[in-house]
């Protein structure tokens, strides 16, 4: 393993890839958050008729497509618990976070800061949109 790793940043190096910036994709998990695949969305959504679901990525990706139900909270807009207060009306609710994918990072803000904030009943669709988009599921446009 390590030999791959030294090959991968030796192949990064030389084509400008730096590997700091491959450190910083989103995590797969957070420590307090339930993360879910596609599969694990439509679970959600289908049995959790109080789900909030969250997207935090900028307006025009928001316009391009998200998932029916979704409210954009852009992850920069959250400063304080009251930035997810005005969306989500207890720290227990259901609360479904998401955004491009592992790439983005800003669902990952997102569930962070809301975990700081006390809340307790966080998923977390870390392969977002990449993945959504992939299987070809349903997109609302503006």
């Amino acid at each position: 393993m390590n030999t791959f790793l030294s090959l991968f940043a030796g192949f990064a190096m030389a084509f400008g890839v730096s590997t700091a910036s491959i450190a910083d994709s989103a995590p797969m998990e957070i420590e307090g958050a339930v993360t879910v695949d596609a599969e694990g969305v439509i679970d959600l959504i289908m049995s959790t008729p109080d789900l909030i679901i969250l997207d935090t990525r900028r307006q025009a990706d928001f316009d391009n497509g998200h998932i029916e139900g979704a409210v954009r909270l852009l992850n920069t807009d959250i400063e304080s618990s009251a930035d997810i207060a005005a969306h989500v009306s207890s720290l227990e609710d259901p609360i479904l976070f998401y955004c491009n994918g592992l790439n983005c990072g800003r669902a990952s803000d997102a569930v962070r800061k809301a975990l700081e904030f006390g809340y307790t009943n966080i998923h977390y669709y870390a392969l977002g949109m990449a993945e959504w988009r992939e299987l070809g599921l349903p997109l609302i446009t503006n």
